[in-house]
């Protein structure tokens, strides 16, 4: 059984690990051509209610998903685009003191990359896994600093997150719902990892769905094996065309 969509559906995607195959680094990952002609069939159908929230910067989505532009949500949740193309940040930039720590950690650990996004960084250690440990006890070690500059460490899949104090993609998504044309219509949210949990966790309170990819997470009414099985539902609803 596959997630309900129609033309009533505000339907906001999570990109790596949902859509996209993990690969050994974020500029690795792939797009397929069919992916990309079922977003742009879905957008239209949609009437413009599809949104990626990610943990990737918007610049760095729409690179991914180009000549397509949708709403977007970005960095976890700290920079928001609407339909109408305007960007709101809703945190500060992460500060100088921060990135230093983080391009020092990833220095010192051959294999460990980092992703400045602006509004948040990531340490990417799938190429040194061995690094999971040490990583978490450099920055155990800064705590203080990080609390001082309100920042958030959450772990994904062979990743550590930086990101401002009191911003996640739930806050993100909620900055969409008012808006025009996500207002009014039912949420189907799909996401991976623990920091989707986030939304997953309030989407009985606005009335949405959620479905995940490789493992059940609380609040999820469907699970889909693998992105491939992901993108060859949305191909099958991009063709079928959407119901009123």
């Amino acid at each position: 059984m596959t997630p309900p969509v129609n033309g009533n559906t505000a339907l906001f995607l999570d990109i790596d690990g949902t859509l996209l195959d993990l690969a050994r680094t974020p500029d690795a990952v792939v797009v397929p051509a069919d992916l990309q002609a079922a977003l742009l069939r879905l957008y239209d159908e949609l009437r413009g209610a599809l949104a990626f929230v990610s943990g990737r910067s918007l610049i760095a989505i729409d690179r991914l998903f180009a000549p397509l532009r949708t709403a977007a949500i970005g960095c976890h949740g700290a920079e928001v685009r609407g339909d109408d193309g305007k960007v709101r940040a809703l945190a500060p930039a992460i500060s100088q003191e921060v990135r230093g720590l983080f391009a020092d950690l990833a220095k010192t650990h051959p294999g460990v990359l980092v992703e400045d996004k602006i509004y948040g960084l990531a340490l990417h250690y799938r190429l040194a896994p061995e690094a999971k440990p040490v990583l978490q006890a450099a920055l155990a070690q800064h705590q203080d600093l990080l609390a001082a500059e309100g920042i958030t460490l959450i772990e994904g899949k062979a990743v550590i997150d930086a990101r401002p104090r009191g911003i996640d993609k739930g806050v993100g998504l909620r900055a969409l719902l008012d808006q025009k044309p996500f207002a009014g219509r039912r949420v189907l949210f799909g996401g991976d990892d623990t920091t989707d949990l986030d939304v997953f966790q309030m989407l009985p309170e606005i009335g949405g769905t959620g479905f995940s990819v490789g493992k059940h997470f609380p609040g999820v009414e469907h699970v889909f094996a693998s992105p491939r099985a992901v993108r060859q539902w949305l191909s099958r609803l991009a063709e079928g065309g959407m119901a009123a």
